[in-house]
């Protein structure tokens, strides 16, 4: 029985400050049942777009797994999602193939001329936000449909994007947060706390404390791989690893990023198909140890 293709992209050497990574999706020719149509995101300090290339896809109210869902219109073939504080849950009423790109925050405002923070926790039609130059750009790349749309994607940010590059691979959200610090400290227009923290906010829609929230989880994530791989997990030493203030602190900081205790997290990324984003993460950070 084929499965459905679930694939992370990462970005050329000349496009690594601007994309993260991208994820592709084509449960085409795959017998899924309604519960496994299910898409589940955490929530993240990045921005997308997204391409939907066959099929629909409906943004999911609710975003727990033990809750009915209420779901919302279709999406439109091309979507911005700022950053999003709460975890997100898509469903597809039937075969879909989609791409989603993940843009540092600061990267995307600058490609489409607005700041990121109006569209906080917002997913809305890429027409009602960029300028006609930009949305041809990634109407390009839908029009592509199957045919390799990141190899599209790539070529059309070289042509929008000109900065130095930085490694391909993807690098933690520690790295990110310390190089935009880094940046924000050596910016023109005052050097005190309260003014690096503007420019951060500015930049990504979001607090320095508030992005400190994504670096921890993603430590505990990569931790609970190595040690799950190692024997059994053991939570309270995963906690402080991770540089939580205790086990409880962990749960409740988790349940905020992927709407579960880390408990139930664990049962749903090992048995449920509609976690497949989080099993493909853990595969690229077992591949890179």
């Amino acid at each position: 029985m084929p499965r459905p293709l679930a694939a992370l992209h990462t970005p050329s050497f000349a496009l690594g400050a601007c994309l993260i990574a991208a994820i592709e999706r084509d449960t085409r020719g795959c017998p899924l049942s309604d519960a496994e149509r299910f898409n589940y995101y955490p929530a993240t300090p990045m921005a997308m777009i997204s391409w939907v290339f066959s099929g629909q896809l409906h943004l999911v109210e609710d975003s727990s797994p033990d809750a009915a869902p209420v779901l919302g219109p279709a999406l439109p073939r091309l979507t911005l999602s700022g950053p999003q504080r709460r975890p997100t849950t898509s469903w597809s009423p039937g075969p879909v193939h989609a791409l989603s790109a993940g843009f540092y925050p600061e990267a995307l405002s600058r490609l489409i001329g607005r700041s990121i923070e109006p569209y906080l926790d917002q997913t809305v039609p890429l027409q009602s936000v960029a300028d006609p130059t930009f949305i041809s750009h990634c109407q390009a790349v839908l029009d592509t449909g199957s045919q390799a749309p990141f190899t599209t994607l790539q070529r059309v940010l070289d042509t929008l994007w000109q900065e130095p590059g930085c490694a391909t691979q993807p690098p933690h959200l520690g790295d990110w947060l310390r190089a935009l610090s880094t940046r924000a400290a050596h910016s023109h227009g005052g050097k005190s706390l309260r003014q690096l923290q503007r420019r951060i906010r500015d930049w990504t829609g979001q607090s320095y404390r508030d992005l400190q929230l994504y670096v921890r989880a993603e430590a505990a994530f990569v931790r609970r791989q190595e040690m799950a791989d190692a024997g059994p997990l053991d939570l309270a030493s995963l906690a402080a690893d991770a540089g939580f203030a205790d086990q409880s602190h962990m749960g409740r900081e988790i349940r905020r990023i992927t709407g579960l205790s880390p408990a139930r997290f664990g049962e749903h990324l090992a048995h449920d198909e509609a976690f497949w984003y989080y099993r493909l993460i853990a595969d690229e950070l077992r591949s890179h140890r």
